[in-house]
């Protein structure tokens, strides 16, 4: 029988009811990518849902800056979830964001479509127009996609995070990720016709369009996006 493989991946919360639709959007993408029959489905969804509760409501009790993380252990027959109340993941983040969450994957393209679920759950209730939320979701997943793909070169062993803070006038998309990194100024510049045809640096022009500000920090390794809610209403 062959080794049974394992793909993890790690989301953070802040524990408020309100994001347990997050949780069941991302629970439900997981599972689509299963062989699990459609009521097995329903009934791992509604015992995530049930266990999100139980821990965001004993993090409601630690006070408003608790924060929940729920470990989804995927194999090629089981889904495990597991949760942590008080969650440090989300220690170092910015004293001045009231709101964030914390994404963690394995470095396989085979997850960056969570990226996109997890995009359009925080912008739901974000004061964005539409048009901005769409080029919000294509940054995130053409940065998420350079740090996979790009950074950890889909290296299994190697995770790509990415942390979504959003506060009253702005979102700010922090990506990580364990690469070697790179120097933005050496990256080809794809307007120049001599590149046009060159793959390279396409990504970076489109994160760099869509956003407010990309900013690139420990040789590459960290991305820094951020959105004003003041330029998407000019």
């Amino acid at each position: 029988m062959g080794e049974r493989t394992e793909q993890v991946i790690t989301l953070s919360l802040p524990s408020s009811m309100q994001h347990t639709d997050l949780l069941n959007a991302v629970v439900a993408e997981i599972l689509k990518e299963t062989d699990f029959a459609e009521d097995i489905q329903e009934r791992v969804k509604h015992a995530a849902i049930e266990a999100g509760t139980n821990a965001i409501k004993n993090g409601n009790r630690a006070g408003p800056s608790a924060y929940t993380t729920f470990k989804l252990a995927l194999t090629d027959d089981e889904l495990n979830i597991n949760t942590l109340a008080d969650s440090e993941v989300l220690k170092d983040k910015p004293s001045e964001i009231e709101r964030a969450v914390e994404l963690s994957l394995p470095s396989s393209m085979q997850h960056v479509y969570l990226l996109d679920v997890v995009v359009t759950e925080i912008l739901r209730d974000a004061d964005f127009p539409e048009e901005i939320r769409e080029q919000i979701n294509l940054a995130a997943i053409e940065a998420g996609t350079n740090a996979i793909k790009h950074g950890n070169k889909e290296d299994p062993l190697k995770r790509a995070v990415i942390l979504f803070c959003l506060d009253e006038d702005k979102l700010t998309i922090i990506i990580e990720d364990e690469g070697e990194g790179f120097t933005r100024k050496e990256v080809a510049d794809p307007l120049d016709p001599e590149n046009l045809l060159k793959s390279s640096g396409r990504g970076l022009f489109l994160m760099e369009a869509c956003m407010d500000s990309v900013t690139y920090e420990a040789n590459g390794t960290i991305i820094k996006m951020v959105k004003y809610k003041e330029t998407s209403e000019e």
